[in-house]
């Protein structure tokens, strides 16, 4: 069997085609091969950097390497317009804006200029590439730089041993050995470290990440549940997926083509959320906080919307004002533009008025397609006491972390006096370290020395996007310390 990195069973991965192709290339392969997942590069053109990726690397002693893109979706190539085409789920065709062999020549052409400057101008071994369908037979035309021996489709992937050879020899353009350990140590050496590959710090983080990307057998219960429940309220500690349940569901209303709102209190969340949502779902499917549908509807409806509504505080307008606005909106909006399913995120939070202001967003609100709520009332920041919807009756239960890792998941369960539930497999990860300072002047020095430790590429090699930095009371005037990670204030 051959090595796959990073060390984690093929089943873990999260993408199926990717699963797939990573299945058959550590069955198939001897033990002798390396196969590297989700292989990230990173190069300088021009003064800036830029960022790629291949989703597989395989490095062979026999023969080299050879780079190789997967794609799931169905396409093909139309040598008239001498474009790739790809198909929806809902059978619509859409025109890619780079082939799939165009992106692992990018990726190969990269990584092998990087190993020439370690190795040599003239590598003594075969490089090349290959695209990968490992749900498809492709049939039709190809690119006229492209041969058979470099599509990998689903017959061929049951023998992806032979595959790979195939299209090893397709490259080769001269007889050599075997490669040697000192080559094989150079093209290490050549890709790790400029590629943030060495890093201990961002391998360990991969690692976990890896690991826990993945559904438990409880949530594949708990989604299998709620496609049976129009309305469920779903009660979830730190860490048990309740996020990335509420956004599966969504999408699954969404592929029935039923007009969706998923709503939380967080608007760096929404942003997330955003991000996460496939393209070909967004015309069924509204993501906002409800401050941002309230002022949102208020302005579409041509209601006078403002936080000093009336001369109430700000915390009384959201409290009180916000939601009658939001009902008269909702009065005064085509029930086209309302909503059959609305899906709530950090439920927690929502105050007792929101929930009665929430019903005008359906188009029927006696009949409701779908109503989830997920929540923890331990980490409710804003209210002291959460309330929930009573239509949605008692709360389904997700008891354990499955997001994070064993030692961090002990500390939060300690934090609110707790027992600690991990789900089973779970990594490890290092434990939590505790630094004390006298004022919050130091803490954030401190806090702004850990990020970056993280983030440079002599040590952590973490990205910045990869850090957020938790921050109490007012303190914007401090942020400037940090690099670019993301910050949150009032926690």
């Amino acid at each position: 069997m051959a090595v796959l990195i990073p060390k984690i069973e093929p089943s873990e991965i999260a993408n199926t085609g990717e699963r797939k192709i990573a299945e058959a290339l550590v069955q198939q392969l001897p033990s002798k091969v390396e196969v590297f997942h989700s292989f990230q590069w990173l190069s300088q053109e021009k003064g800036r950097l830029r960022e790629g990726e291949a989703d597989f690397v395989i490095l062979h002693p026999d023969h080299g390497l050879l780079f190789i893109e997967v794609k799931g979706r169905l396409m093909h190539y139309d040598p008239e317009q001498r474009s790739w085409l790809a198909q929806n789920q809902d059978g619509s065709v859409y025109e890619l804006k780079r082939g799939p062999f165009d992106q692992v020549r990018d990726s190969h052409w990269k990584l092998v200029d990087l190993v020439k400057s370690e190795v040599g101008d003239k590598l003594p071994f075969t490089h090349g590439y290959a695209v990968a369908f490992p749900n498809h037979r492709y049939q039709g035309s190809l690119p006229p730089n492209v041969t058979p021996d470099l599509v990998f489709d689903v017959d061929k992937c049951q023998n992806i041993s032979r595959a790979v050879d195939k299209a090893f020899e397709r490259f080769r353009s001269f007889p050599h050995p075997p490669m040697t350990g000192l080559q094989k140590d150079a093209v290490h050496q050549a890709l790790f470290p400029r590629f943030n590959l060495l890093p201990i710090l961002w391998r360990k983080v991969e690692d976990w990440e890896m690991r826990i990307k993945r559904l438990t057998e409880e949530q594949k219960n708990l989604l299998n549940f709620l496609s049976m429940q129009p309305k469920v309220a779903v009660q979830g500690v730190a860490g048990s997926g309740k996020t990335i349940l509420a956004l599966a569901k969504v999408q699954s209303l969404a592929k029935q083509k039923i007009r969706s709102l998923l709503l939380c209190y967080n608007s760096l969340l929404k942003e997330w959320l955003i991000q996460a949502i496939p393209d070909p779902l967004n015309d069924f499917i509204t993501v906002d906080t409800y401050h941002g549908i309230v002022e949102n509807l208020c302005r579409k409806t041509n209601i006078t919307f403002g936080s000093s509504h009336g001369g109430r505080r700000d915390d009384e307008f959201w409290t009180y004002d916000a939601p009658e606005l939001l009902e008269n909106a909702c009065i005064l909006m085509d029930p086209v533009e309302k909503f059959e399913a609305v899906v709530v995120d950090e439920g927690q939070d929502f105050h007792e008025l929101w929930w009665d202001s929430l019903q005008g967003l359906f188009q029927d609100a006696e009949d409701k397609k779908a109503y989830y709520v997920f929540y923890d009332p331990k980490q409710n920041l804003f209210i002291e006491q959460p309330s929930l919807p009573s239509e949605l009756g008692p709360p389904y239960p997700l008891p354990k972390n499955c997001r994070n890792t064993a030692r961090i998941a002990e500390h939060c369960a300690e934090l609110i006096d707790e027992p600690a539930q991990i789900m089973e497999g779970a990594p490890e990860g290092d434990a939590p370290e505790i630094i004390n300072s006298p004022n919050l002047d130091q803490a954030l020095r401190e806090a702004a020395k850990k990020v970056r430790a993280w983030c440079t590429s002599a040590a952590g090699g973490l990205k910045h996007s990869q850090v957020a930095v938790l921050l109490s009371g007012h303190t914007q005037s401090k942020w400037p310390r940090f690099p670019t990670c993301t910050c949150y204030q009032g926690v």
